[in-house]
Protein backbone atom coordinates (compact mmCIF):
# COMPACT_ATOMS: atom_id res chain seq x y z
CA UNK A 1 0.00 0.00 0.00
CA UNK A 2 2.84 2.38 0.86
CA UNK A 3 4.45 1.62 -2.47
CA UNK A 4 1.30 2.65 -4.36
CA UNK A 5 0.96 5.89 -2.35
CA UNK A 6 4.63 6.77 -2.96
CA UNK A 7 4.19 6.01 -6.65
CA UNK A 8 1.12 8.26 -6.87
CA UNK A 9 2.94 11.09 -5.03
CA UNK A 10 5.91 10.80 -7.37
CA UNK A 11 3.69 10.85 -10.45
CA UNK A 12 1.88 13.95 -9.16
CA UNK A 13 5.24 15.65 -8.45
CA UNK A 14 6.52 14.89 -11.96
CA UNK A 15 3.31 16.17 -13.56
CA UNK A 16 3.51 19.34 -11.46
CA UNK A 17 7.14 19.96 -12.53
CA UNK A 18 6.28 19.41 -16.19
CA UNK A 19 3.34 21.81 -15.85
CA UNK A 20 5.54 24.49 -14.24
CA UNK A 21 8.14 24.21 -17.01
CA UNK A 22 5.43 24.35 -19.68
CA UNK A 23 3.81 27.44 -18.15
CA UNK A 24 7.19 29.16 -17.83
CA UNK A 25 8.03 28.50 -21.49
CA UNK A 26 4.58 29.57 -22.61
CA UNK A 27 4.00 32.75 -20.59
CA UNK A 28 7.29 34.09 -19.17
CA UNK A 29 8.18 37.14 -21.32
CA UNK A 30 11.91 36.51 -21.26
CA UNK A 31 11.47 32.89 -22.42
CA UNK A 32 8.42 33.19 -24.66
CA UNK A 33 10.13 34.85 -27.65
CA UNK A 34 13.34 32.85 -27.62
CA UNK A 35 14.08 31.01 -30.89
CA UNK A 36 14.95 27.76 -29.07
CA UNK A 37 11.61 27.67 -27.23
CA UNK A 38 9.59 24.66 -28.52
CA UNK A 39 6.34 26.12 -27.12
CA UNK A 40 6.78 29.40 -29.00
CA UNK A 41 3.52 30.29 -30.77
CA UNK A 42 5.06 32.31 -33.58
CA UNK A 43 7.40 30.76 -36.12
CA UNK A 44 9.47 33.85 -36.87
CA UNK A 45 12.42 33.52 -39.20
CA UNK A 46 15.67 34.35 -37.48
CA UNK A 47 17.74 36.41 -39.85
CA UNK A 48 21.42 37.12 -39.38
CA UNK A 49 22.90 40.45 -40.49
CA UNK A 50 25.25 38.93 -43.04
CA UNK A 51 22.38 37.03 -44.69
CA UNK A 52 20.30 40.20 -44.93
CA UNK A 53 23.18 42.08 -46.54
CA UNK A 54 22.80 39.84 -49.58
CA UNK A 55 19.72 41.84 -50.55
CA UNK A 56 17.17 40.31 -52.90
CA UNK A 57 19.27 37.21 -53.45
CA UNK A 58 19.01 36.29 -49.80
CA UNK A 59 15.22 36.59 -49.86
CA UNK A 60 15.12 38.73 -46.73
CA UNK A 61 13.61 42.17 -46.36
CA UNK A 62 15.01 43.13 -42.99
CA UNK A 63 17.94 42.69 -40.66
CA UNK A 64 17.72 41.89 -36.98
CA UNK A 65 19.61 44.21 -34.66
CA UNK A 66 19.92 44.47 -30.91
CA UNK A 67 17.35 46.70 -29.26
CA UNK A 68 18.92 50.14 -28.99
CA UNK A 69 15.63 51.97 -28.52
CA UNK A 70 14.68 51.02 -24.97
CA UNK A 71 17.83 50.20 -23.00
CA UNK A 72 18.10 49.43 -19.28
CA UNK A 73 14.44 48.46 -18.95
CA UNK A 74 13.41 44.91 -17.99
CA UNK A 75 11.86 43.28 -21.06
CA UNK A 76 8.72 42.35 -19.16
CA UNK A 77 8.14 46.02 -18.23
CA UNK A 78 8.91 47.70 -21.57
CA UNK A 79 5.27 48.20 -22.60
CA UNK A 80 4.28 49.76 -19.26
CA UNK A 81 7.29 52.08 -19.25
CA UNK A 82 6.59 53.12 -22.84
CA UNK A 83 3.04 54.13 -21.87
CA UNK A 84 4.43 56.51 -19.24
CA UNK A 85 7.00 58.14 -21.51
CA UNK A 86 6.47 61.47 -23.23
CA UNK A 87 6.32 60.31 -26.86
CA UNK A 88 7.72 63.55 -28.30
CA UNK A 89 10.71 63.43 -25.98
CA UNK A 90 11.16 59.71 -26.69
CA UNK A 91 11.32 60.46 -30.41
CA UNK A 92 13.97 63.13 -29.82
CA UNK A 93 16.13 60.86 -27.69
CA UNK A 94 15.95 57.84 -30.01
CA UNK A 95 16.29 59.83 -33.24
CA UNK A 96 12.93 58.75 -34.65
CA UNK A 97 11.50 61.16 -37.21
CA UNK A 98 8.14 59.39 -37.46
CA UNK A 99 6.63 56.87 -35.08
CA UNK A 100 3.52 54.79 -34.54
CA UNK A 101 2.59 52.15 -31.99
CA UNK A 102 -0.15 49.85 -30.75
CA UNK A 103 -0.43 47.34 -27.90
CA UNK A 104 2.18 44.95 -29.33
CA UNK A 105 4.47 46.83 -31.71
CA UNK A 106 6.36 50.08 -32.13
CA UNK A 107 7.13 51.19 -35.69
CA UNK A 108 9.28 54.12 -36.66
CA UNK A 109 11.53 55.86 -39.14
CA UNK A 110 15.07 56.84 -38.20
CA UNK A 111 16.81 58.68 -41.08
CA UNK A 112 16.63 56.12 -43.92
CA UNK A 113 15.84 53.09 -41.72
CA UNK A 114 12.39 51.78 -40.88
CA UNK A 115 12.04 49.90 -37.62
CA UNK A 116 9.56 47.43 -36.10
CA UNK A 117 10.00 46.59 -32.43
CA UNK A 118 7.85 44.08 -30.58
CA UNK A 119 7.42 45.18 -26.97
CA UNK A 120 9.33 42.83 -24.68
CA UNK A 121 11.70 41.60 -27.38
CA UNK A 122 15.46 42.02 -27.17
CA UNK A 123 15.83 42.73 -30.89
CA UNK A 124 14.21 44.86 -33.57
CA UNK A 125 13.70 44.55 -37.31
CA UNK A 126 15.30 47.17 -39.55
CA UNK A 127 14.02 47.71 -43.11
CA UNK A 128 15.42 49.70 -46.02
CA UNK A 129 12.03 50.97 -47.26
CA UNK A 130 8.70 51.86 -45.71
CA UNK A 131 6.91 49.56 -48.16
CA UNK A 132 8.79 46.51 -46.88
CA UNK A 133 7.99 47.48 -43.30
CA UNK A 134 4.28 47.94 -44.11
CA UNK A 135 4.20 44.56 -45.89
CA UNK A 136 5.59 42.84 -42.81
CA UNK A 137 3.11 44.68 -40.61
CA UNK A 138 0.32 43.37 -42.84
CA UNK A 139 1.70 39.83 -42.46
CA UNK A 140 1.56 40.37 -38.69
CA UNK A 141 -2.07 41.61 -39.05
CA UNK A 142 -1.11 45.01 -37.67
CA UNK A 143 -1.78 48.51 -38.99
CA UNK A 144 0.46 51.20 -37.53
CA UNK A 145 0.44 54.62 -39.21
CA UNK A 146 3.65 56.61 -38.76
CA UNK A 147 3.13 60.11 -37.38
CA UNK A 148 5.51 63.02 -37.08
CA UNK A 149 6.73 64.32 -33.73
CA UNK A 150 4.18 67.16 -33.72
CA UNK A 151 1.32 64.64 -33.45
CA UNK A 152 2.60 63.54 -30.01
CA UNK A 153 3.11 67.00 -28.49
Amino acid sequence: MRFILRLIKNIIAIVAMILIVYLALRYAPFLKDQPWNPVNEHERPIVQEQEAAQGENGGTRYIVKDNDILNNIPLSQVRKVFEWLDKSEFMSVTGLERMGYNDEYLAGQRENEYIIYKFGSDSLRVYATELEMQQDLQELDEYIPLKYKEAYE
